[in-house]
């Protein structure tokens, strides 16, 4: 994909940096070559770029597209293959019930879904349907991004122990009944690949996309799939390989209060205390879920630079607790939010996704609110910290990627709204996908209010429907899972009184 050479003014009702603490009024942008040249009047503007085409619409709020900072690219959901919401140590042994979707076709229908409301950049944590196919599973996901006008960071997932049962697996299997002893086993590989395996299969993936790299629309970043699922060795040489290459590290951690007590068993003390002592803290690590974390551990991200990742809908569903956002917000932590695929209403709505971020805190009370300016920044300027390039950069400012998306306040604030009421504000408590009526990314349309583009995410949405059709035909995805659920469940429950 090519940058927009052609300029073009912006003249919103209101515009927002990203990082201000309100909105302007009486500012117009300048985009030329798919980057922010300028900012000022539109007359200023326009005598400076005469040639340019102009965009005018009094109702629009103008602000940074956003970053979803942790996402799967799954396209239908688990919940929707028989795979219902519950606690994730059971919800994952669950899984087998999912069909093998083809990454092009998920990663599109999600980028357009995700395009109508305004992302710019996402975070796709990959879920191999094969691992010895990981390198064009990766491509796919990326142009299937790409061709819904998202740019996408990607996250090939590494494990190296402790599959299944997070501590005291011996003692979980010697617990099981034959067969089923044998059968739940047999299934448990810990380590798919080498590390250093796995360090080619990046530099393979790479090469692949080295183009799409290139052109800024895609991230290759280095993905231990879990804290308790990968071994300070393994972790300490990504380190070591991310820090030559400039490169950035994801990994999901502390998401259920079991992840917490495998740290408390291993090392006694936290999965944060620990990476502070073995050095795996700072900037270039990113942590999705985040929400066993004591107060301690917050001041040690802070002095890490390392990210947060509040994953506010699956945290609910999945029955993790939910984020100290109140902490977050008066240590000015860094930190974004992820949809994880598995939004409130299965919708990927991210405008929706702000609002369940900003209501679900940790915190009840009198104390407990939290100014809705900081989850935009989460959304925008804080979010886009978790790309090693500031893929969609979350500010407007020159010089940027020119990613913005522009919301119609007249339908944010339908039936009506107090003329003075904070349009930031009123963005966070009532904005959803329809309300987004136009998105840029690098200066190029990803989605606006012509019927196109509707057409276009409904026969995403089409296909996707006919592929899953088509592979429910060979297998329809039913397993009895019953009783190994019933057993993990159990075991979780108890190892916590012991």
């Amino acid at each position: 994909m090519s940058n927009n050479d052609k300029a073009l003014i912006i003249q919103p009702g209101w515009l927002w940096d990203g990082v201000s603490g309100r909105a302007s009024e009486g500012l117009a942008v300048l985009i030329r070559g798919g980057r922010f040249k300028k900012l000022g009047s539109a007359g200023e503007l326009r005598a400076s770029a005469p040639e340019a085409e102009l965009l005018k619409d009094d109702r629009w709020l103008l602000m940074p597209a956003f970053t979803d900072a942790h996402d799967h690219g799954r396209g239908i959901t688990p919940s929707s293959m028989m795979v219902p919401d519950q606690a994730l140590e059971v919800w994952l042994q669950d899984l087998n019930k999912l069909a093998p979707i083809p990454h092009f076709d998920a990663c599109l229908f999600d980028a357009l879904r995700m395009a109508a409301c305004g992302v710019g950049t996402v975070l796709h944590s990959h879920n191999p349907n094969s691992f010895s196919a990981m390198k064009d599973e990766l491509a796919a996901a990326a142009r299937g991004y790409a061709a819904g006008g998202l740019r996408s960071i990607l996250c090939p997932l590494f494990i190296d122990q402790n599959k299944k049962i997070y501590y005291g697996r011996d003692e979980f299997l010697a617990s099981l009944p034959e067969p089923l002893r044998s059968s739940f086993g047999g299934s448990i590989r810990d380590r798919i690949m080498t590390i250093e395996e796995y360090f080619e299969l990046i530099e393979a993936t790479a090469e692949e996309l080295k183009d799409e790299i290139a052109a800024g629309w895609t991230e290759i970043q280095l993905h231990p799939n879990g804290g308790q699922w990968c071994s300070d060795e393994s972790l300490m040489a990504m380190k070591e390989y991310a820090m030559k290459r400039g490169m950035h590290i994801h990994l999901h951690l502390l998401e259920t209060k079991y992840q917490a007590e495998y740290a408390r068993r291993t090392w006694g003390k936290s999965f944060i205390e620990h990476y502070a002592e073995i050095g795996f803290l700072g900037p270039w690590v990113s942590f999705g879920h985040a929400v066993w974390l004591t107060e301690r551990d917050f001041e040690l991200i802070k002095e890490s630079g390392a990210v947060l990742v509040n994953n506010a809908s699956s945290n609910l569903r999945l029955r993790s607790g939910s984020f100290d956002l109140r902490t977050a917000a008066r240590l000015d932590i860094t930190a974004g939010i992820g949809m994880d695929g598995c939004t409130i209403d299965d919708d990927q709505d991210f405008l929706r996704e702000m609002r369940v971020v900003w209501l679900n805190d940790r915190e009840s009370g009198v104390d407990a609110a939290v100014d809705p300016l900081f989850v935009l920044r989460m959304a925008t300027s804080k979010g886009a910290k978790i790309s090693a390039g500031e893929l969609s950069p979350g500010v407007i400012a020159p010089g940027r990627n020119a990613d913005l998306v522009c919301l119609n306040m007249e339908k944010v604030a339908f039936p009506y709204a107090d003329p003075d009421v904070d349009p930031l504000a009123l963005t966070v408590q009532r904005a959803s996908r329809g309300c987004a009526d136009l998105t840029l990314i690098g200066g190029r349309k990803t989605w606006g209010t012509g019927s196109c583009w509707q057409e276009k995410a409904d026969a995403a949405a089409e296909k996707l429907r006919a592929v899953m059709l088509g592979l429910r035909a060979k297998d329809d995805g039913r397993r009895d899972n019953a009783e190994i659920l019933e057993r993990v469940r159990a075991y979780y429950r108890d190892s916590l009184k012991r």
